[in-house]
């Protein structure tokens, strides 16, 4: 073990139960989300998939200087991934420009993510379960002809790409973060730990990205975001004596060195997540302020109850004790009980945060102008019902055999904010097969076996102030 590398301690700031911002104390989201009707929004559809249909995945999207939006989510039960454009102000699946990539022999994409250089133009990354591709377009990236896909690391299947782990330095550089693969009850898993890649020129080629290992720890599905001055920044879920915390950590220059710990980090609080049960992955997300403040939002847990919380910090984000840090709690108590897969936090041009979650299989956005972690008393926060799956008519064609009754359920849900400040929502709908079988007399039908039948992915759009 080389102890140089960046290795997160639990502070004493870490598991303190007596902060009183991540307690019931604060207005909870979810009671405005109940007490608040919907404001008028575009009427969300499902994102195209181009010539052919296919299930997919859970979407990204990114909006540029113009207010088009940039998507891109993995296809189901096949080798790739879509990207698609949406010009500004489009409200249909038929307004929408799509390139299909294709991954071949390396399988399935597990993860696909986008980022914007600062012309604006769309940067790929799609994992596998052993290969990581980027893809870059040069021309009019609506065009498949404009578009290069390359392999650019090849593995065991012992790594894998989770959460927002892609990011462009301020000069449009790439770079990304792997972790150790998380396996199935932890059994049999490799040893942790974190890699750091990052390629300067023709990233198309393999040979052009170098990697570190810059932690031995693993940071499970994190947010990397660079600020305007180049600092990296990453919130993730670390797991350090133990106990899951939820972690920031930065890094000013040779983020990839593997001799020196460049990354310093703090635990914020304890992760709430349920993989096997309820199928909540671990929920962290981070923006940052052009001046290199942080704000975070995530899933936690305190004694044993769950909750949604917001962070802000403007200097000094790693010092110990994390005394540069204020938060609140903004869903806690037993409406948290509820509270769902995914999460993103994004800041609008004036840098208030918008934070689009899932709470009872539904997708909400919280909004803030003002006081947002309450100096003074009170938040300033609301929210809007971006979809609930009662918006959505059920489905009686795609049921499984035996099956008579059709939910649909949202997750994972993505978010981007144009220049006026419209949020552009994404997120994923999951058909679920359930009921009862319609004729017990027929032995030819099989009781209902419930599951998720079909998987696809939604657009809302919310418009701004």
């Amino acid at each position: 073990m080389r102890a140089n590398r960046a290795s997160l301690t639990a502070p004493r700031s870490a598991p303190r139960r007596s902060r009183p911002t991540l307690r019931a104390s604060r207005l909870a989201l979810v009671w405005l989300v109940l007490g608040f009707a919907a404001c008028a929004l575009a009427q969300p559809f499902f994102l195209p998939t181009g010539d052919e249909v296919y299930n997919t995945g859970d979407p990204r999207v990114r909006a540029d200087a113009h207010g088009g939006l940039h998507l891109v989510y993995p296809l189901v039960a096949a080798a790739g991934a879509v990207y698609a454009y949406c010009p500004p102000g489009c409200g249909s699946a038929e307004e929408m420009w799509t390139v299909v990539f294709e991954t071949g022999e390396a399988g399935a994409v597990g993860n696909a993510l986008v980022a914007l250089d600062g012309a604006g133009r769309p940067r790929l990354l799609l994992a596998t379960h052993d290969s990581v591709f980027y893809a870059e377009c040069s021309g009019d990236c609506r065009d498949d002809r404009a578009w290069s896909l390359a392999n650019v690391y090849t593995h065991d299947g012992g790594w894998e790409l989770t959460g927002e782990a892609f990011a462009l330095d301020p000069d449009g550089h790439p770079r990304f973060l792997m972790h150790a693969e998380q396996t199935y009850l932890g059994l049999f898993a490799p040893d942790p730990g974190t890699l750091f890649f990052a390629c300067d020129a023709s990233c198309l080629d393999p040979a052009s990205w170098r990697r570190g290992l810059i932690s031995e720890q693993s940071w499970l599905e994190p947010t990397f975001v660079y600020d305007p001055s180049g600092v990296a920044h990453v919130a993730a879920v670390i797991t350090v004596e133990g106990a899951d915390l939820v972690a920031y950590l930065r890094c000013e220059a040779d983020c990839g060195s593997e001799e020196v710990d460049n990354w310093p980090g703090i635990g914020l609080g304890h992760a709430f997540f349920d993989r096997y049960v309820e199928e909540i992955q671990p929920s962290v997300s981070l923006a940052v302020t052009a001046a290199g403040g942080a704000r975070l939002a995530f899933l936690g847990q305190n004694d044993g109850e769950r909750f949604l919380a917001y962070f802000e910090c403007d200097a000094d984000c790693t010092a110990a004790e994390g005394e540069a840090w204020t938060a609140i709690a903004l869903v806690s108590g037993e409406p948290a009980l509820r509270l769902g897969d995914g999460l993103q936090l994004v800041l609008t041009a004036a840098e208030h945060p918008r934070l689009v979650y899932t709470h009872g299989s539904n997708i909400y956005l919280g909004t803030c102008d003002n006081d947002c972690v309450g100096r003074s008393g009170s938040d300033d926060w609301g929210a809007v019902t971006v979809e609930t799956g009662e918006d959505l008519p059920a489905d009686d064609i795609f049921l499984y055999r035996g099956c008579n009754v059709g939910y649909w359920f949202f997750r994972q849900p993505a978010v981007a904010v144009t220049p006026v400040g419209e949020a552009l929502i994404a997120y994923r709908a999951e058909d679920i097969s359930a009921g009862w079988t319609p004729s017990a007399a027929d032995p030819t039908v099989r009781g209902c076996a419930a599951g998720v039948d079909m998987t696809l992915g939604r657009l809302a759009r919310v418009p701004g102030d």
